[in-house]
């Protein structure tokens, strides 16, 4: 049972999640709200329709596997690798990849956590300018103005923490390297965060990771999820504040702020992560700047379930 739950889950999430990156580029579909719904699916399949398939009458049998299955796993353990199946050496590598992929993410927080508080010193007095900011843009968003830290250090930093109640974080370094307008925009944006408490988002998706640490096309499609967070509240900063050439500056410099260094740099791993991130900032910054106001799809609520309910139609086939 285990290792069918283990192998149905990483091609599930492949199958899924592929079905839904081909049809977000099909459709040219760029309203980030109705593209996160989507890219939820491939998270969701595994978590909470393959438990049931499981359970399901004569699923698990040979005989839905040689007539009904679109699919079967099991078969290619009929190739060998000396004496290894096929299927359970792909499984392993597999599983190997997504441990990987999911302890890179979470050991580094999980450190912080339980680790001794970093020496900062007492927080910087809060500026009235900025605390005005924060409370225009509040307003606009409907939520209470958020409470505000801001911290000693020599890196920009600016984020929205705190699941129950978002509070704005922020160095004195973003004051200094921020011109007003990239900073007001950076502010816009990390109050989306905190009006669709995105922060809470982000606990459900470490515990959806850790549920399946071991499928690397999960870890993938809870990136993409955390990728079209972060464009959900670019597009509403940029119609917010009217200026997305400035957030697209304090994106830049804010996401690209502390490049590994020293022995980290020789790690090949690290630097293609780190490369990956380059590219990928360069390309949020360019498309918040060339796209126009972003439009969702003609009956997309229709097309939302339609692709969910094809998908387990589908997926209970594949065994």
């Amino acid at each position: 049972m285990l290792r069918a739950f283990a192998a149905q889950s990483i091609l599930h999430a492949l199958v899924a999640g592929l079905v839904v990156e081909a049809l977000l580029r099909t459709w040219r579909l760029e309203d980030a709200v109705w593209r996160l719904r989507f890219r939820l699916i491939p998270l969701a399949l595994p978590i909470l329709a393959l438990p049931a398939f499981l359970l399901a009458p004569g699923r698990a049998t040979p005989a839905f596997a040689a007539t009904w299955a679109i699919f079967d796993t099991g078969r290619w353990n009929l190739l060998r690798v000396g004496s290894l199946g096929v299927g359970d050496l792909v499984l392993a590598l597999a599983a190997g990849l997504g441990s990987v992929l999911f302890l890179r993410d979470a050991v580094p927080p999980l450190l912080d956590e339980i680790g001794p508080p970093p020496r900062r010193g007492p927080d910087l007095p809060v500026p009235e300018r900025l605390r005005a900011m924060a409370d225009s843009h509040a307003r606009a968003l409907g939520i209470e103005p958020p409470a505000i830290r801001l911290l000693r250090g020599r890196l920009p930093v600016l984020l929205c923490v705190g699941a129950r109640r978002p509070a704005l974080v922020l160095s004195a370094a973003t004051l200094e390297q921020l011109d007003v307008r990239s900073l007001e925009a950076a502010v816009a944006h990390e109050l989306v965060h905190a009006a669709h408490r995105d922060p809470a988002w982000g606990y459900a998706l470490i515990a959806a990771r850790a549920l399946t640490f071991f499928n690397p096309a999960t870890q993938w499609a809870a990136r993409a999820v955390v990728d079209e967070l972060e464009r959900r509240a670019d597009q509403i900063a940029a119609r917010l504040t009217g200026q997305p050439e400035a957030l697209a500056r304090s994106i830049a410099l804010l996401a690209l702020a502390a490049p590994p260094t020293g022995a980290d740099i020789g790690d090949r791993f690290e630097r293609l992560f780190w490369q990956s991130r380059v590219d990928a900032v360069r390309r949020r910054c360019e498309r918040l700047v060339a796209t126009g106001e972003p439009s969702g799809p003609a009956h997309a609520r229709a097309l939302l379930a339609a692709t969910a309910a094809a998908l387990v139609v589908l997926l209970f086939f594949v065994v």
